[in-house]
């Protein structure tokens, strides 16, 4: 009688540790499931309000590859309901990335052909010969350089950066404030944002013929902390919008990625990101590992009746930053 006792409790014993198993496996997945279900909330719903939501949405393309994950892993435990939760919020958010995967059609722009790149020079310890070579290989046209120092100024142009571009706005600053415009057409110095945290100057570019542009070089300022916020959402609210008067080009670092609410809005007054209209729109520029996933957070935004004909990013070797460059067909 008392080996049958003891046969009898065992099973009893591992079906009550299983249920508490699988109760404490249910929980972990609702948790994460909800993680997930308010992240979508916020990033749909554009409810990004503080640093920390700010910084989360930039992870908009990791978090959608998670939830996949997570909604595979419910399936297989065997909580379908849940994964089903998990997978519409996965859907939802590929939804707003696939149209940067798709190259869009473009206007019928017939004009010049300009070819802009732009590369944040980490405090001007972006390899100043690269940034040369890129120039003269890719026949850039117009050149913008945030965190653009005197240091910088001078090796590139011992690199032969005068010699390309011999036209330039440069607001050279010690540290990551300075900014500049570097051309092969004449440029003229004008004032199109209030004053900024980080420079970031503009410019006439004076074209041959009768058509001119108006080009400023971006740099908006971190939204790292409550006060960077605030000047982060007004800074991208005040850049230059489209105008009559000429075609307007925004290129530089906006710090901000096609997730963020208050880039989307900039682009939406009558602009078009160059890298989503050429189906680049995920490619990084930015990455400080290990303290930063690569993200896109360099752009350059042309007025929407331009065409984009070409895209594309390069390593530069000292910044955190790649060089991005575009060729715009001006209408």
């Amino acid at each position: 009688m008392v080996r049958w006792a003891e046969a009898t409790e065992a099973p009893e014993e591992e079906q009550a540790e299983g249920k508490s198993r699988s109760k404490r496996v249910t929980a972990l997945l609702v948790l994460a499931a909800l993680i997930f279900v308010a992240y979508g909330v916020v990033r749909v719903l554009s409810l990004e309000s503080n640093a920390f939501l700010i910084g989360a949405m930039a992870l908009t393309p990791y978090v959608a590859a998670g939830a996949l994950l997570l909604a595979l892993i419910t399936v297989i435990a065997g909580r379908k309901l849940l994964a089903l939760v998990v997978l519409i919020v996965a859907l939802s958010l590929g939804a707003l990335l696939g149209p940067r995967y798709l190259s869009e059609e473009q206007p019928d722009a017939q004009g010049p052909h300009l070819r802009i790149m732009a590369a944040n020079l980490h405090v001007g310890l972006g390899d100043a010969r690269t940034i040369v070579d890129l120039v003269r290989r890719e026949q850039v046209d117009i050149l913008t350089l945030p965190e653009l120092t005197p240091y910088a100024v001078s090796a590139l142009d011992d690199a032969g950066l005068r010699d390309l571009l011999p036209y330039r706005v440069f607001d050279e600053r010690q540290g990551g404030g300075g900014s500049g415009i570097a051309a092969k057409v004449p440029l003229r110095k004008i004032i199109l944002t209030e004053d900024t945290n980080l420079a970031q100057p503009s410019a006439v570019v004076d074209l041959p013929g009768r058509q001119d542009i108006e080009l400023t070089a971006i740099h908006v300022q971190p939204p790292l902390s409550a006060q960077d916020v605030g000047d982060w959402q007004h800074e991208l609210k005040t850049l230059p919008q489209p105008t009559d008067r000429r075609i307007s080009i925004l290129a530089g670092d906006f710090n901000a990625t096609l997730d963020h609410f208050a880039f989307r809005n900039l682009v939406d007054r009558g602009y078009a990101d160059a890298a989503e209209e050429s189906g680049d729109g995920l490619i990084p520029t930015w990455s400080s590992w290990p303290t930063g996933p690569p993200l896109t957070l360099d752009h350059i935004v042309v007025d929407a009746g331009c065409a984009i004909s070409s895209y594309s990013v390069h390593d530069v070797p000292g910044s955190d930053h790649d060089a991005i460059i575009a060729e715009v067909v001006l209408p």
